[in-house]
């Protein structure tokens, strides 16, 4: 067992991976402020002993094999209570959520370990950790993609949307598989169920709020933004990343961008969200999101 700790850290696309082995610690954890808002989600699990988690007047332990999501858009608490080692998975939040907008009420909740789909969720994340220095930066990006899909799989029962929320998790996953497509349009969302765009924008706002249209082009500002800062695409330019993201005119792209997120596309590329964190006891004496 470790006598301080120890930190790995693995960037993964536009996110990164964490191995943290520790002596009991206490970790607090403060949000750095952002006009952009938060960027990402935390993915922990609990690969051995335990720890409690605080986030939002919301309280849960983790035990060996048992898997946690927590909000890095507020502060949150970790109080390690013996030798222990977890894993952290800092996940693009606007993806995941767009793909499982469900998981927003489960921060800082237990997966536990005894549900199949969470033991998929772990063995596959510390199989990853297993053989992450092998894999390429492309390789590492398709991990986090995966991973994004298969969170799914871990939601416990009692979260799962209702049966007739179906069509907007299918609405918003045919969004995702199209996105790059300029000819994407709220009508081709409708025709993939074999429904009216009017009924199926009932629905839409019915459990989202939002009108088909609202959440194509809300999710392409989105995958804009992460491209912008993911470094596979440093290469390419704004409009560039437009274009393979659904738009078919930068100038529109760049109002769209600057309205949503108060600054244009090349300032946004320049800017880097970072955060702070502290911890007391025994066990390592830095630990921060951006390495």
């Amino acid at each position: 067992m470790p006598a301080i700790g120890s930190i790995n850290r693995f960037p993964m696309g536009t996110g990164e991976l964490f191995s943290i082995e520790s002596a009991p610690v206490e970790v607090s954890y403060r949000p750095s402020p952002s006009k952009c808002g938060p960027a990402h989600l935390s993915l922990m699990v609990q690969s051995r002993g335990s720890t409690s988690i605080s986030q939002n007047d919301r309280h849960c332990r983790l035990a060996e094999g048992d898997v946690c999501m927590l909000d890095e858009g507020s502060g949150f608490r970790l109080v390690g209570e013996e030798c222990s080692a977890i894993l952290f998975l800092r996940l693009p939040r606007a993806a995941a959520l767009n793909r499982h907008p469900q998981l927003e009420r489960q921060f800082a909740s237990t997966f536990p370990a005894k549900e199949i789909g969470t033991r998929l969720l772990a063995d596959t994340l510390l199989r990853l950790l297993d053989d992450i220095a092998f894999l390429d930066e492309l390789q590492r990006a398709s991990m986090m993609d995966a991973i994004i899909q298969m969170l799914g799989v871990a939601v416990p029962r009692s979260a799962s949307p209702m049966a007739a929320d179906w069509r907007v998790r299918r609405a918003l996953n045919f969004i995702e598989l199209n996105l790059g497509i300029g000819g994407l349009t709220a009508e081709s969302v409708a025709q993939d169920q074999h429904i009216s765009r009017r009924r199926l924008d009932q629905i839409m706002h019915k459990v989202l709020g939002q009108s088909i249209v609202a959440a194509l082009w809300k999710r392409r500002l989105e995958r804009a933004a992460a491209d912008l800062h993911d470094p596979r695409m440093a290469t390419l330019s704004a409009a560039q990343i437009a274009f393979s993201n659904g738009y078919e005119d930068a100038a529109h792209f760049t109002r769209a961008f600057k309205r949503k997120y108060l600054m244009t596309p090349g300032q946004w590329r320049l800017n880097q969200v970072g955060a702070n964190v502290e911890l007391t006891g025994t066990g390592p004496r830095t630990l921060g999101c951006d390495g």
